[in-house]
């Protein structure tokens, strides 16, 4: 359901992201990183933002990695309103050593080679990470900030259907994500919002 009084720049605001439960935190022990197997869509600018750091990301990368810089992205581009170009491309997807259909930034150890390159550089850990990535599970879809229900359904730790799992909801779990991409002021409002309306859930108390 969405939210009316909390649409900001053009971005409205579903409910889910208050409602759906979600686990303790990401653990690459447990889920693998399965949200990162099929790769990403990202504004079709931002490639050129990981490519400004190919040498770093290839250097961080595992040896069954692709190091091939032009075999990181699809070849087609498309038409998407939800990113600032208006227009997405997916970031390529690969097969490791044991048999595994993954990103292509996804490592040996299922991290994010991306990510692991800006820290290693004293970026901001999600400096040239999409913005898909980072907010995972919430989404923007057709200008509306939701829970990616769609690709839950496909985790084995963390998905809509792993409830006996659920610690918090889905907004406890991204906050820091949340505030990251769409700006302090939007997260302010939202959270204020969260303590208003909604009652702590699950194990975990709402904290400023």
């Amino acid at each position: 359901m969405l939210i009316p009084q909390l649409e900001k720049n053009g971005i409205k605001v579903d409910d889910s992201i208050f409602n759906q439960g979600f686990v303790a935190g990401c653990d690459m022990n447990i889920c693998f990183g399965q949200c990162c197997c099929s790769g990403v869509y990202m504004d079709k600018e931002f490639k050129n933002v990981i490519l400004q750091h190919t040498d770093d990301i290839i250097s961080n990368m595992s040896n069954d990695q692709i190091k091939n810089p032009e075999e990181w992205f699809d070849d087609e581009i498309e038409e998407d309103s939800d990113f600032p170009s208006g227009f997405a491309i997916g970031s390529a997807v690969y097969t490791d050593s044991k048999g595994t259909e993954k990103c292509v930034f996804n490592d040996e150890n299922n991290y994010c080679t991306l990510q692991v390159t800006a820290v290693k550089k004293n970026m901001h850990k999600w400096d040239i990470k999409p913005t898909h990535c980072i907010m995972y599970p919430v989404t923007v879809v057709d200008n509306t900030l939701q829970y990616d229900d769609v690709h839950s359904l496909d985790m084995d730790y963390c998905g809509k259907h792993k409830t006996e799992n659920f610690t918090q909801t889905v907004f406890d779990a991204t906050k820091e994500e949340i505030k990251y991409v769409l700006g302090e002021e939007f997260f302010d409002i939202l959270f204020d919002y969260y303590k208003k309306n909604y009652s702590p859930k699950f194990n975990i108390q709402v904290q400023l």
